[in-house]
C-alpha cells in the first residue's frame, strides 16, 4: 500500500504535468493537461476517502463550482438594458500590450483604422478599436474586456448583408453569455494564428452562407459604433423575449433562472471543449 507521502507525490506529479501541458499553444496538449488535472482531482479524492466515489466527487466539484458561481454571484448582478458606446482613449501598453501589434496586422491586410470606442457593462470595462475594409466590406474590432485585474483581448470580423443578417467571425475565448439574435450568425475560431488567418476563416464563413461582396452592405465608418450598439440592443431584446434575462426596473436586467441554466450549459460546453 502506498504511503501518504507517495500519494501526495502522485497528485503533485499529475498537477505539475497538467500545468506543463497548459503552457503549450497546441490545443491537444492543453486538453491532455485538463484531463491530467481531472486525474489529480480523482486521486486526491480517492486517497482521502479510500473510495472511488470520493474521487468521483472531487471530479464532480469542477463541474459544480460554475453553477454555484452563477446562482450566488451572477444572478445578483444587474446589467444596463441600453449601453452607450462612445469614444474612448486606448488603455496603456501595460494593460493592453497586444493593441499595437494587432492594429498593424489589421492595416497590413487592408483595414483602415476608424477610431477607439468602448462601454461599461456592469463590472466589466470594454475597449474596442474599430477598422473597416472598404473593398471587402468587413468591419474589424480589436477588443479588450477587463474586470478588475483580469482581462483578455480578442478580435472580431463583422459583415452586414443587405438582407439584414450579420455575420461575425471571432476568436473570443469564451462561450456566448446570451443567445444571439435571429439575424446574427456567429463563427467562433478561437485558435486563429493571426488576424489574416481569422480573415480567411471569415471569408470561408461568408461563402458557406452564399454571401459575396455584392450581397454585403456598405457601412458608414462614422457610424460603426452605432451599428454595434444596435446589435447589442437587438440581442438584449431577443433574450428578454426568450426568457434568458428579465428586466428589474431602472433600465436594468438580470439573468432569469432559465438564463442561469443557459449560462451553466455554456460553461460546461467550454469546459468539455477545452
Amino acid at each position: 500500500m502506498d504511503t501518504p507521502l507517495q500519494q501526495i507525490l502522485y497528485v503533485a506529479a499529475a498537477v505539475v504535468f497538467a500545468i506543463g501541458c497548459r503552457s503549450f499553444d497546441n490545443r491537444f496538449i492543453q486538453k491532455l493537461g485538463w484531463f491530467s488535472l481531472l486525474a489529480a482531482s480523482y486521486l486526491a479524492g480517492y486517497f482521502l476517502t479510500g473510495q472511488h466515489i470520493g474521487g468521483a466527487i472531487f471530479i464532480g466539484a469542477w463541474f459544480m463550482l460554475p453553477w454555484l458561481e452563477i446562482i450566488f454571484r451572477v444572478r445578483k448582478l444587474r446589467f444596463p438594458i441600453k449601453s452607450e458606446i462612445k469614444h474612448r482613449f486606448p488603455p496603456s501598453r501595460e494593460v493592453f500590450p497586444e493593441l499595437g501589434e494587432l492594429s498593424r496586422e489589421a492595416e497590413d491586410v487592408g483595414f483602415n483604422e476608424v477610431g477607439d470606442t468602448g462601454w461599461q457593462w456592469s463590472q466589466t470595462d470594454h475597449f474596442m478599436r474599430l477598422f473597416y475594409h472598404p473593398d471587402r466590406r468587413i468591419q474589424a474590432s480589436v477588443a479588450l474586456a477587463q474586470q478588475g485585474d483580469f482581462g483578455f483581448s480578442y478580435v472580431s470580423l463583422t459583415s452586414r448583408a443587405k438582407n439584414g443578417v450579420t455575420f461575425t467571425t471571432t476568436n473570443y475565448p469564451f462561450a456566448a453569455t446570451m443567445k444571439h439574435s435571429p439575424k446574427h450568425r456567429l463563427n467562433r475560431y478561437t485558435h486563429a494564428a493571426s488576424l489574416e488567418d481569422l480573415l480567411e476563416r471569415h471569408e470561408e464563413f461568408l461563402h458557406t452562407h452564399g454571401m459575396d461582396t455584392d450581397g454585403l452592405a456598405l457601412q458608414d465608418t462614422e457610424y460603426l459604433h452605432a451599428y454595434i450598439e444596435r446589435d447589442m440592443s437587438a440581442q438584449i431584446d431577443h433574450n428578454i423575449t426568450a426568457g434568458v434575462i428579465e428586466p428589474t426596473g431602472n433600465g436594468e436586467f438580470r439573468y432569469s433562472w432559465r438564463g442561469c441554466i443557459f449560462l451553466y450549459w455554456q460553461v460546461l460546453k467550454d469546459m468539455l471543449r477545452v
